[in-house]
């Protein structure tokens, strides 16, 4: 789902998190990882006013409206949805982008064909963080998120003058260095503190 950038009164731009939603919902969450959110004063006035009133009630989600029944619907995921969608239904003020070239979770077949060079941000989340240090990827848009993860420490390290991480043989490629052996006790902290 959604396009592109913000517009004239976006107060939200946002991705849905599809496959967290089991079904039976008026609404999907929407993915917490990823919201520009500027809401007016009276927006977020009615944002506090809908948590403080704590109508949220179990398997039906925000004031009986069947959003918000799952993982994170009394928090961001389902406030969300629930306020511009049923409180400030007119569409005008949140938007949804594109989640493969926001917010991609390479959790799809559409966003793991996404070019990276289209990729506006990530969330490391199927792929899991690359200071884990994983040796292999489920999928190869994975390994280059990653590649390019560790792309951008190691020009961080160069702008700081700091010198890069080891190579330990067997771990040379995976993360340009920052991992010494795989796993997360793997993981060389970029040593700012040397500095």
């Amino acid at each position: 789902g959604g396009g592109g950038g913000g517009g004239e009164g976006v107060e939200l731009l946002f991705t849905y998190d599809y496959g967290m939603d089991g079904g039976g919902t008026a609404a999907p969450p929407a993915q917490g990882g990823f919201l520009a959110l500027r809401p007016s004063a009276a927006a977020f006035a009615a944002l506090c006013a809908v948590v403080r009133g704590g109508d949220f009630r179990k398997g039906q989600g925000w004031a009986g409206s069947l959003i918000g029944p799952y993982w994170g619907g009394m928090t961001i995921q389902g406030l969300v949805p629930y306020y511009y969608l049923r409180v400030e239904p007119t569409g005008r003020a949140a938007r949804e982008v594109d989640r493969c070239i926001y917010n991609n979770m390479a959790d799809n077949a559409r966003c793991r064909a996404t070019p990276l060079a289209d990729i506006a941000n990530v969330h490391f989340t199927v792929c899991h963080k690359p200071w884990i240090c994983l040796a292999h990827h489920e999928y190869d848009l994975c390994s280059r998120l990653h590649d390019r993860w560790f792309a951008l420490r190691a020009r961080l390290e160069r702008r700081l003058g700091l010198p890069p991480p080891p190579r330990g043989p067997r771990f040379a490629k995976l993360g340009r260095g920052g991992c010494a052996h795989g796993g997360p006790k793997g993981y060389v902290p970029v040593a700012i503190a040397d500095a």
